[in-house]
């Protein structure tokens, strides 16, 4: 049975039962094929129930407990055939429970479509499900409210299989095959960086951070790229790599000034970002000898544009301006960084506020000895 065509509202054609010998039946490395070609194929009752389940979930209209509910019935519906076919309908409903905020529900599904398509029978499936089910999974793992290191390391191991996976090219080596998965999706690059960062990998998640900055920059979004480009900034500080540290925020801050767009929200999380970037900055020039007077400098141009954007942010939100989307799903993306109105010069003092940037304590130190000091 075709999944995919089910799917996308295509009528299901049942084909020949195909024959098998005894010996295949004795075969263990066959045994799944002969309990595919055992199987029935499923009833159009079951067709239809599958694509109402589809309609739920896709529909303009959508019913996520009635689409999880359908889901659910389909899969039971399913058992007896192919893992392919399971394997999707798994997908599917952990993309379900992805968007119906359930994270936990969601990687178990997500486990199971992983689980058959890298097992006998999965290599049947549409090319899309592996990349598509690893990617569900990362995404799933990295809103878990207080992911362990474990689980971090295992969603960026998700998110590097993936990006390699959506590789349009034959390419050489692994790292030519992530540059070009970058290009195809950036923001799951940067997610991939943030998910690094999660782990303690601090080095490898500058590196995939400036990976989708210059992902972004060849699909023209400057802003979102001078946004991966301050955290791959902010990685390296975090691994004591200042040196390097303060050259890319300093050239990132830099980039800044140049971005426009029409999306406000965006424009304002840029700034946030920015202020983010002078921060950690400031604390690397302030904790050298014969840098304070510079670290004050660049603490107080922070201040000045993070007030700016208080400011310009509450006027928009009385004007209306801004209508803010309700996102009733996960929180993984680029654009579900902390909102511009938390963002504030004060609350870098704050080490709770500092946790939910995804610093390290000892980055936090010392901008918290940089507030307190100067």
């Amino acid at each position: 049975p075709n999944l995919a065509a089910v799917e996308k509202g295509q009528l299901y054609q049942p084909q020949p039962q195909q024959q098998f010998t005894a010996t295949s039946f004795l075969s263990s490395t066959n045994l799944w094929l002969a309990d595919a070609a055992a199987a029935a194929p499923p009833s159009k009752a079951e067709v239809q129930l599958l694509r109402q389940a589809f309609a739920e979930f896709y529909g303009l209209t959508r019913d996520l407990p009635k689409a999880e509910q359908l889901l659910t019935q389909a899969i039971t519906a399913w058992e007896r055939q192919a893992p392919d076919e399971r394997a999707g309908l798994y997908r599917v409903r952990g993309d379900c429970y992805a968007a119906m905020n359930n994270a936990n529900k969601a990687i178990e599904d997500y486990n199971v479509a992983v689980s058959l398509l890298q097992g006998p029978g999965g290599d049947l499936a549409d090319p899309a499900e592996l990349p598509a089910s690893l990617l569900g999974r990362a995404r799933s793992f990295k809103s878990l409210g207080g992911t362990s290191p474990q689980q971090a390391k295992q969603a960026a191991a998700d998110y590097q299989q993936y990006l390699q996976l959506v590789s349009r090219e034959d390419w050489d080596t692994a790292q030519e095959r992530l540059e070009d998965g970058a290009t195809r999706n950036p923001y799951a690059a940067w997610e991939w960086g943030s998910a690094l960062r999660l782990a303690g990998e601090w080095k490898e998640a500058a590196q995939a951070h400036a990976l989708a900055a210059q992902a972004f920059t060849e699909i023209g979004d400057k802003a979102r790229s001078v946004i991966s480009l301050i955290d791959a900034g902010v990685d390296l500080a975090a691994a004591n790599s200042n040196k390097e540290a303060k050259e890319l925020l300093s050239t990132a801050i830099d980039k800044t000034k140049g971005v426009e767009s029409r999306d406000v929200q965006l424009l304002q999380r840029v700034i946030a970002k920015e202020g983010e970037g002078r921060m950690a900055l400031a604390a690397l020039l302030w904790a050298e000898q014969g840098e304070r007077g510079k670290a004050e400098t660049v603490l107080g141009d922070a201040c000045v544009r993070l007030e700016q954007l208080q400011a310009d942010a509450v006027a928009k939100a009385k004007s209306k301006m801004v209508l803010v989307p309700e996102n009733t799903g996960l929180k993984f993306s680029i654009d579900d960084s902390t909102p511009a109105l938390e963002v504030s010069c004060f609350r870098f003092k704050n080490p709770v506020f500092l946790d939910s940037l995804g610093w390290p304590k000892d980055l936090q130190e010392k901008v918290i000895r940089l507030e307190t000091l100067r």
